[in-house]
Parts: C-alpha cells; structure tokens; sequence
C-alpha cells in the first residue's frame, strides 16, 4: 500500500469508511481550545472515528482541524 498516494487514501478512506488505520491523530476544538488525540480508526457519516484512553470516539469533521498523517481531506463546494 505505500505506492498508492495519499490523495487516493483520502478518498478510499471517504468510500470506505470500514477501513482502519493505525496512525495517531489529534483533533483541536479551535472554539475551546480542546485538543484530543488518538488512534485514527476511521471516518463515517462526515465524523472522525478515534480509539481514545477512554474509548471510541465519534468527532464531527466540522467541528474540530485534524492534524497527521491519516487525517481526511475534507472537500466543500463553492457555491460562488
């Protein structure tokens, strides 16, 4: 799987969002200034999936900036 791109991981990762990964991520909550960070486990229905200390965790894309390597890169329509 190292000769496939990123680009192209990003968007299996976003068709399959079963697929798991064993890197960490960490997902800042810009508004409190929150930061977690974990296991990146996947990505559905427009989430984060991470496997915290705690236990899985579900984030909302949109509510937090994703920051490593498994990040997903998000893409918006621009209406103007």
């Amino acid at each position: 799987m190292t000769n496939i791109s990123k680009g192209l991981c990003a968007a299996v990762a976003l068709a399959l969002p079963s697929i798991a990964s064993a890197g960490e991520i960490a997902l800042t909550f810009e508004s409190h200034g929150v930061t977690i960070s974990g296991e990146f486990a996947g990505f559905q229905d427009d989430a984060y999936i991470l496997i915290t200390t705690a236990g899985p965790l579900h984030v909302p894309a949109n509510l937090a900036t994703c920051e490593g390597e498994d990040c997903v890169v998000l893409f918006t329509a621009n209406n103007d």
